[in-house]
C-alpha cells in the first residue's frame, strides 16, 4: 500500500497555518457582542445492526483542491490477493485548466476518440484553474466493542466530505474497489445512406454478406430493350449485420445487402453501477437495447434500393419509392432480425421462434432479453468525471464489510472509494459504430462499445500531466 501518498494528501489538505495572538480579557458586555463557531466538531453514531460506533471529526471549512497524483495505488497484495491493488489509478487529477468561459479543456486524444467540450489546448486558450471543492471534510472512525476499553478497537477509518463537487480526471483506472454509481446518456446520431450489411473487402465481410453499395455503380431498372439506368452511390457507412431476405413478394425479393437506409437519432438514459473489490468493469443497467432497436427501426427510411442479381441488374419494381410503401410491412421483420444479430454479437443465446408464434410476440421476447442485458463497460475507458456527491469518501476497512453512515451500500475489506450519484457518462456515437461494435467485432461484449473523451488538462503549457 502506498500509505505515504494518502498520508501526504491528508496532511497537506488539512494543514492549518498557525498564528499567535495575545489573550485579551472581555467583560460581560463585550462578551455578549461576540459570536463564533468551532472549527472542529465531534459526533457519534451507533449502529447496533453492525455492532459498531462511528465517531466523526468534522471540519467546518471549504477546501479547494487542485491536486495531481501520478500513480495512486492502495491495498496492493494482502488479504485481497496478489497481483493487483484495491485502487489503482494512474494520472489522477482533482481540478482542471479551463478556457475563458470556465469550461474544462480536454487533452488531445487518439484518432477517432471523442474530443470533449473543448479540446483547444493552445496556451492562449488556457485561462484559469477550476478546483475540486470539499465542503465540510471529515475523518470518521468505525469502532468495534466501544462500550468497554478492554475490547475497543478501530476497524475502519474514512476520509470524506459533506459535499464533493468539481472535475476529476483519470489517465487510466486500472482497478476500483468500493461503490460507484452514475448515469449514462446514450445518444445515437442520425445518418443518411447507410448500408445494412458490410463493405466488400473489409475484414470479416464474406461474399454473401457484402453490400451492393460497397462502391458506386449504375443500376439497370428496365427490361430489354427498355433499359432504365440510374446512378447508385456507395454507402456512407455500414451497419455490418449479416445478409438475409427481408421480403419475397414473388415478383420482387428484397435482401438487406440490396439497400441503403437513412436512420433517425435515438437516445436513452441508464444507470451505471460498480460495487465490489478490484473491479475493472461497470455494468450499465436498464439501457434498454431492445427498445433502442425498435426506436431506430421505426425511424428508418429507404435511401437506395437495387433488388435482384447480379448487382447491376435491378428489379423494375425495386425502387426506393416502391420499397418505401412496403416499409410498414417490413419493419417487424427488420426489428426482429436486428435484435437477433445484436444478441449474437453480445454472446447471448437467441430463442427459437415457435412454429405458431407470431412475429410480434417473438419480437417482444427478443426485446425483453435485450432490455434485461447489462452492458459491461471497462473502467479504463473512463477519463472525465464531473463529481457532484454528498457521499464522497475513501475508506480503509479491516472487516469483511462495513456500511458507513449515509452509505447506501457496504464497502469491502481493504481500501475503497465511495462515489454515489457522482458522475454522468455521455456516450454520443453513430449507429454504424455502435452496431459494428455490438454485432461485428465484439467490442461491446468486451466492455468497449465506445470510447470516451480523454482526461482534462491539469497543467498550464504544453505538458500533458504535471
Amino acid at each position: 500500500m502506498k500509505k505515504t501518498i494518502l498520508g501526504s494528501i491528508i496532511a497537506s489538505t488539512f494543514s492549518l497555518s498557525t498564528m499567535t495572538y495575545a489573550m485579551t480579557s472581555l467583560d460581560d458586555a463585550a462578551l455578549s457582542n461576540v459570536t463564533g463557531q468551532a472549527l472542529f466538531s465531534l459526533s457519534k453514531v451507533s449502529d447496533s445492526s453492525q455492532g459498531l460506533d462511528f465517531f466523526k471529526l468534522g471540519f467546518d471549512a471549504e477546501l479547494s483542491l487542485n491536486t495531481n497524483i501520478k500513480s495512486l495505488q492502495l491495498g496492493c497484495g494482502g488479504d485481497n490477493g496478489n497481483g493487483g491493488c484495491d485502487i489503482d489509478i494512474s494520472q489522477l487529477s482533482f481540478g482542471c485548466v479551463t478556457n475563458a468561459s470556465g469550461t474544462c479543456i480536454t487533452l488531445t486524444g487518439a484518432a477517432g476518440q471523442p474530443t470533449g467540450t473543448d479540446n483547444n489546448n493552445a496556451v492562449s486558450n488556457q485561462a484559469a484553474l477550476k478546483d475540486f471543492v470539499l465542503t465540510n471534510p471529515f475523518y470518521q472512525f468505525a469502532i468495534k466493542g466501544g462500550s468497554q476499553a478492554s475490547t475497543r478497537q478501530i476497524v475502519g477509518v474514512r476520509v470524506g466530505a459533506e459535499k464533493a463537487e468539481g472535475p476529476m480526471s483519470i489517465g487510466s483506472m486500472n482497478s476500483f474497489s468500493g461503490y460507484l454509481t452514475g448515469k449514462t446518456n446514450l445518444n445515437i446520431l442520425a445518418q443518411t445512406n447507410i448500408a445494412v450489411t458490410c463493405k466488400a473487402g473489409t475484414a470479416g465481410c464474406s461474399t454473401d454478406n457484402q453490400s451492393k453499395y460497397s462502391t458506386d455503380f449504375v443500376g439497370n431498372y428496365g427490361l430489354w430493350p427498355f433499359n432504365d439506368y440510374k446512378q447508385q452511390y456507395a454507402a456512407d457507412g455500414y451497419l455490418g449485420v449479416n445478409d438475409e431476405e427481408i421480403v419475397n413478394l414473388g415478383l420482387i425479393a428484397v435482401r438487406y445487402r440490396d439497400l441503403t437506409v437513412n436512420t433517425a437519432a435515438a437516445s436513452k438514459s441508464a444507470n451505471v453501477t460498480a460495487n465490489g473489490t478490484r473491479l475493472t468493469q461497470v455494468k450499465i443497467l436498464n439501457l434498454g437495447l431492445g427498445d433502442i432497436v425498435n426506436e431506430v427501426v421505426e425511424g428508418l427510411a429507404i435511401n437506395q434500393l437495387c433488388a435482384g442479381d447480379p448487382g447491376g441488374r435491378c428489379n423494375v419494381l425495386g425502387t426506393a419509392q416502391v420499397a418505401g410503401t412496403l416499409m410498414p410491412l417490413l419493419k417487424t421483420g427488420i426489428k426482429n432480425y436486428m435484435k437477433q444479430q445484436t444478441l449474437i454479437g453480445l454472446g447471448q443465446a437467441v430463442p427459437t421462434k415457435g412454429a405458431l408464434e407470431t412475429a410480434d410476440n417473438y419480437g417482444t421476447k427478443l426485446t425483453t432479453l435485450l432490455n434485461n442485458y447489462q452492458l459491461p463497460y471497462n473502467l479504463n475507458n473512463v477519463h472525465q468525471l464531473d463529481v457532484n456527491s454528498d457521499k464522497f469518501g475513501i475508506a480503509l476497512t479491516s472487516l469483511a464489510s462495513i456500511q458507513y453512515p449515509g452509505y447506501d451500500s457496504a464497502v469491502g475489506k481493504g481500501w475503497s472509494m465511495y462515489l454515489q450519484d457522482a458522475f454522468t457518462l455521455n456516450i454520443t456515437d453513430s449507429l454504424t459504430n455502435l452496431m459494428s461494435n455490438m454485432v461485428q467485432n465484439g467490442n461491446a461484449a468486451a466492455g468497449n462499445i465506445t470510447t470516451l473523451a480523454p482526461a482534462y488538462r491539469n497543467c498550464f503549457g504544453s505538458s500533458r500531466f504535471c
